[in-house]
């Protein structure tokens, strides 16, 4: 008699399968499992993403309409494959389950067929299976879960209460499948915080807030920290709408920080600290505002760094971290340290820098609450603050060019030609030209809309069509970028800053040309809650760097090292091109 292969297909498919949840709501669960699924798709990995979350998140996420979901299934009566609950979204990624399950019955109704009726299919069609489950703790819509899969990603932010119901989760997680794999995925995630709380202890942070029957063992845990995403608005999921008044906020905010991190430099020589130490004494200062008053601001440093090292003291780092706490506290060291910090209250460049910074994060929020039901209106004197602010810094630059390093002046030159575009972005006939690009959709109302799904459908599959388009409205904003540039450095006087080729002495248009494709790319595709439309961002490559560490620790090999995006297949370009001449009109 045959043996009954489905245990053994049960325990593979468990091996490769990856559940993301939550303690709590709004951390960017859904956000992330869909990321991780687009990522490992474009590396040719097979992809089944299960929607567990009664409300599809992943659905709204991708913008698929009524038209897109066609027949799909969610929780009526028992299909005959698992095609009649699967949705193709991109070569290589299916979506599972897209419909919302209203009730715990349908939830776990879903879990029935999903590893019973539907395993042998699974296991067949993909190599790896993403669970995207509700957030919280409740046993049918999550929990239930858990036994079927070999990994958790728990997701959350930099802040306590988040830290707490991650931790609270884990625990229950770890009730009901006590030999499941527990990794951490840290996302807006900040190193300096207040108050000593440290960003990257979930579980201390869990365990300090708890009875001592409810904390956990570190050594029983097995918690392994995966990722840590810097907060990037571009990827923020309220951004709905296209913004290119936002868009270059952002590159402005992010040159006036960058450029105020770099006036840090390094710190003395004579500060007796390991690495390590620097580093957060560094990430102190940089996120705090001005100086007014050395002392009292050395005496505010030296209390985080002991509550930091203290709210970090685990049995296993006890020693080591006393001893660094001890290191800052010599008089050597406090000399050095005062000595730092009085020379950076002096620095105009970078208070200059600082206060641009809050002016562009200012304008951020009022963008973000203008949108928002009964937010406030903008206000008319923003972009003056703007204007003042961002030309201070550029004059301070060029007052001190000659004592900048190469590396100082072509930041500043970065932060000119963002300038430069903040000016054109303002135009309409530029507006309607980046506009009339974004592929666009007829909602219920006959209302246009931007087209999400075809707009990541055109990234994840590398349209030509698409690229091409992208091409001409490069070709054509170029000249009216140079020609604001030159403006902006007759009227200013800011020559200095011009970004120049090293051995001609010219202005280095292959510079500039890199410097708007990498803006427009970003503008047209922030607010789509995908990481694959951001080419030079920081929050991006951490999440590729998270994904392939994952991917390591759960054992699942990509077939090729390199990400080889399938192209659009011939039989689609017709309708594609269609669509984009349509889009065009």
């Amino acid at each position: 008699m045959k043996k009954d292969p489905t245990p053994n297909i049960a325990a593979a498919l468990k091996r490769k399968t990856l559940a993301v949840g939550s303690g709590k709501g709004g951390v960017g669960k859904s956000t992330t499992a869909l990321n991780l699924a687009v990522f490992y798709a474009r590396l040719g990995i097979r992809v089944g993403l299960c929607d567990m979350d009664p409300l599809s998140n992943i659905a709204t996420i991708l913008d698929l309409g009524e038209d897109r979901l066609g027949r799909s299934g969610g929780t009526g009566a028992q299909p005959a494959t698992l095609e009649d609950y699967a949705v193709p979204v991109f070569a290589n990624l299916d979506l599972l389950f897209p419909r919302p399950k209203l009730s715990r019955e349908e939830g776990s109704g879903t879990l029935l067929r999903l590893f019973s009726s539907f395993a042998r299919d699974m296991h067949r069609r993909y190599d790896l299976l993403i669970l995207d489950l509700p957030a919280g703790t409740g046993r049918e819509e999550n929990l239930a879960f858990l036994p079927f899969a070999a990994h958790l990603l728990v997701v959350a932010t930099s802040e306590p209460t988040s830290h707490v119901s991650a931790g609270g989760y884990v625990k229950a997680a770890l009730e009901t499948a006590p030999d499941i794999g527990i990794y951490f995925w840290h996302n807006k995630y900040l190193l300096v915080q207040d108050g000593g709380f440290n960003p990257r202890g979930i579980i201390d942070n869990y365990n300090r807030h708890v009875q001592p029957e409810l904390r956990l063992d570190l050594r029983v845990s097995r918690t392994v920290d995966i990722a840590f995403i810097p907060h990037d608005p571009a990827l923020d999921l309220l951004q709905n709408a296209l913004s290119l008044e936002g868009s270059i906020r952002i590159k402005l905010l992010e040159a006036c920080e960058v450029l105020q991190k770099k006036l840090l430099a390094d710190t003395p020589d004579d500060l007796d600290l390991d690495e390590n130490s620097r580093n957060l004494i560094l990430h102190y200062i940089a996120r705090r505002g001005e100086i007014s008053n050395v002392e009292v601001y050395c005496r505010e440093l030296e209390e985080y760094y002991r509550d930091f090292h203290a709210s970090s003291g685990t049995p296993r780092y006890g020693k080591f971290l006393a001893r660094k706490k001890k290191a800052l506290t010599t008089e050597k060291n406090r000399a050095a340290l005062r000595s730092f910090v009085g020379t950076l209250k002096k620095n105009l460049l970078r208070i200059h820098a600082l206060r641009a910074r809050a002016v562009l994060d200012e304008a951020l929020e009022e963008i973000g609450d203008s949108t928002r039901i009964f937010g406030g209106a903008r206000s008319p004197r923003t972009e003056k603050k703007i204007h003042e602010a961002v030309s201070r810094v550029l004059a301070e630059g060029v007052r001190r060019h000659e004592k900048l390093d190469s590396f100082t002046r072509n930041l500043l030159g970065v932060l000119l030609f963002h300038f430069a575009l903040s000016k054109i972005m303002n135009s309409h006939g530029v507006q309607n030209r980046v506009y009339d690009f974004v592929p666009k959709r007829k909602n219920p109302r006959g209302a246009y809309v931007r087209d999400k799904y075809r707009q990541i459908h055109y990234l994840v599959e590398k349209d030509e069509e698409y690229h091409e388009r992208y091409f001409h409205l490069i070709r054509d904003l170029f000249p009216v970028a140079l020609k604001q540039l030159a403006v902006l450095v007759e009227t200013f006087r800011l020559s200095p800053l011009v970004l120049r080729n090293p051995s001609s002495g010219e202005a280095n248009r292959n510079a500039y040309l890199k410097l708007l494709t990498n803006f427009v790319h970003d503008a047209i595709h922030s607010g789509l809650g995908v990481f694959i439309g951001f080419k030079f961002n920081t929050a991006a490559e951490a999440i590729k760097a998270g994904a392939r560490d994952l991917l390591q620790v759960m054992g699942v090999a990509p077939p090729s090292a390199d990400e080889k995006p399938r192209r659009v297949s011939r039989a689609e370009k017709p309708r594609i091109a269609a669509e984009a001449k349509n889009t065009a009109r």
